[in-house]
């Protein structure tokens, strides 16, 4: 399991109006940060594709905006650990993942994410509530999940349950960590 990295504004207290507004929101209050590849939530901050990034970008559809080098995406955005997450990310493991297994060693795990077909919605953290399948307990503090196999049991409740949602019916997991240190 190789991970690749995306970039994306950080979501916390510091967005202030906002963040008390999805807070309440959601039920999330032990939420420290929405840590996602979650598009509304934290945007991306690759706005427009420049010659260069097709060179350590993923060629294929709706991922071009996620890289295999997270040293050229750093330097892309000029990262900012204040405002910015760079994100390594496996898709669909077939595992529980230590904190220290398959991410560069800049990074630390964060947890598992469920996200719609596209990639851009989070089943967790915005697309309403599922409470039958899942509730605020099950999340991080950075609205993730801990337990591959809790993961695994929401995202296929949600497909069985909501086999025509555009959200759930086709869902996936995503392991998330995120650059804290250089290396």
């Amino acid at each position: 399991m190789v991970p690749i990295f995306a970039a994306c504004q950080r979501f916390d207290f510091q967005r202030g109006e906002a963040w008390a507004h999805y807070v309440a929101w959601s039920g999330y209050a032990h939420l420290s940060e929405v840590v996602s590849m979650d598009t509304t939530l934290c945007p991306s901050l690759i706005d427009a594709l420049i010659d260069e990034d097709w060179n350590f970008n993923i060629h294929a559809n709706n991922r071009v905006h996620y890289f295999r080098d997270y040293e050229y995406l750093k330097r892309r955005i000029a990262y900012d650990a204040a405002q910015h997450n760079l994100l390594a990310l496996i898709e669909a493991p077939d595992r529980q993942l230590s904190i220290s297994d398959a991410w560069p060693r800049a990074f630390s795990f964060c947890g598992y994410d469920i996200l719609d077909v596209n990639n851009s919605i989070s089943l967790l953290l915005n697309c309403g509530a599922f409470p039958s399948i899942f509730g605020p307990e099950d999340v991080n503090r950075f609205g993730l999940l801990n337990q591959f196999a809790r993961a695994v049991e929401i995202a296929r409740n949600l497909r069985q349950q909501f086999p025509d949602d555009f959200h759930c019916g086709d869902c996936r997991i995503w392991a998330i960590a995120r650059y804290t240190s250089p290396a």
